[in-house]
């Protein structure tokens, strides 16, 4: 855990961007603790979630986006 004042941490964004996934930054004001960052892990897409996120009907006709770009090049 590290602590920063609210000076630091507000001139100094990248302090978030620096901390490894689940590490915490406590962040001070006049000596006491006001509150605490703590970053999460990354996200990852799956093809469950993609398909979840996915627009239309996933039983209905596929569109090939390659046929179509070629299609807009002739």
């Amino acid at each position: 855990m590290r602590t920063v004042t609210v000076r630091e941490f507000y001139h100094n964004a990248g302090l978030v961007d620096g901390l490894a996934d689940g590490r915490q930054l406590v962040v001070t004001a006049n000596g006491k603790p006001r509150f605490v960052v703590s970053k999460g892990a990354t996200p990852r897409m799956t093809h469950k979630l993609a398909e979840e996120r996915a627009i239309g009907d996933p039983k209905g006709v596929k569109f090939d986006g390659t046929a179509f770009l070629t299609s807009l090049k002739k």
